[in-house]
């Protein structure tokens, strides 16, 4: 799995700290039946009724991790 690196300008190969955080993220996703959009329109998120689509959307978030 690859992330865009926003500092780096470049697709990075996804890091196992990222890869727990996100299936951490998608295991209280399923147990609570939501997940988490985006509404395009004005460009914040939503939640929505749970979606693996919406998991898959959100594990090529683009990452900034050089703060």
């Amino acid at each position: 799995m690859e992330n865009w690196d926003c500092d780096k300008k470049k697709f990075v190969k996804t890091s196992e700290d990222l890869k727990k955080f996100f299936n951490e993220i998608e295991t209280v996703c399923k147990k609570n039946g939501y997940s988490i959009s985006h509404e395009d329109s004005k460009g914040s998120f939503q939640i929505e009724k749970y979606s693996n689509d919406n998991i898959e959307w959100l594990k090529i978030a683009k990452i900034k991790l050089n703060i």
